[in-house]
């Protein structure tokens, strides 16, 4: 057996337009890869940063394969000195992502522009949402200058989820360097946390389950629109080839 998890985080400025970036994850006991996208709809931004790498673990052995598959080459690195850059780059990323988030989340909920009414409203139907049958809510923060909209769709459980988180930290483990490793999923996006910010005394229906797919639009003279989604996530047969790279990928040598 073999999981397949497929999120896409987007956001859309002005002036700097839509960012989407997507991972492809693949994980059975042992085995795990997975391939990121990260791709402005701006032809100009998309020749800066425009990226398509990935990387392959494997129970056992000695190192990691990374992988680029625009350029087409691959690259083997230790074990340990794989661990020992994660370990400082996921410091360095995840301050780097939550000044990122904070300055935005504090630009777009200013109460100097008066109190904010925040209303919530949990729809009654269920809606097919790539495959997940999910609840809407829906979650408006305002005030006289601002406005921002949520849309939110949750399902109750996702069991198949927590089997992958816990078939990759199982295998995280199995490396010695792997003991401080974060766990955490990273952009997914929760108006709870603009709702803390907006007004943490309010009182609100909490979000019932798990999100699967969310947006955000507001009116601000900058930022524009925010969304988050589960595109795939499915169990199939294992299949070896689902961890490896084409035999056409040259080999080079680097130090990442």
């Amino acid at each position: 057996m073999q999981i397949k998890y497929v999120t896409e985080f987007s956001w859309d400025a002005k002036v700097i337009g839509e960012v989407i970036i997507e991972k492809e994850e693949y994980i059975a006991p042992g085995f795990f890869k997975i391939n990121s996208k990260m791709y402005p709809k701006s032809w100009v931004l998309r020749k800066m940063f425009n990226e398509n790498d990935g990387e392959i673990m494997i129970r056992g052995e000695k190192n990691i394969l990374k992988y680029d598959t625009k350029d087409k080459e691959y690259w083997l690195i230790n074990v340990e000195e794989y661990f020992k850059k994660e370990k400082k780059d996921t410091v360095s990323k995840s301050s780097s992502r939550s000044l990122f988030f904070s300055k935005i989340f504090a630009n777009l909920i200013d109460n100097t522009d008066g109190e904010f009414i925040i209303h919530r409203q949990k729809a009654s139907q269920l809606e097919n949402i790539n495959g997940f049958r999910a609840k809407k809510w829906t979650t408006t923060i305002q005030n006289s200058q601002q406005k921002i909209f949520f849309e939110e769709w949750l399902v109750q459980e996702l069991p198949l989820k927590d089997t992958l988180d816990s078939l990759k930290f199982d295998l995280m483990e199995s490396f010695n360097s792997i003991k401080e490793r974060d766990r955490r999923s990273s952009y997914i996006i929760s108006s709870d946390d603009f709702v803390r910010i907006a007004d943490s005394t309010a009182v609100l229906d909490s979000l019932e389950g798990r999100i699967v797919q969310a947006k955000m639009n507001c009116e601000h003279e900058f930022f524009k629109s925010m969304s988050f989604e589960i595109k795939e996530l499915y169990t199939a047969y294992f299949d070896a080839a689902s961890f490896t790279i084409p035999e056409t990928y040259d080999r080079i040598e680097r130090n990442d």
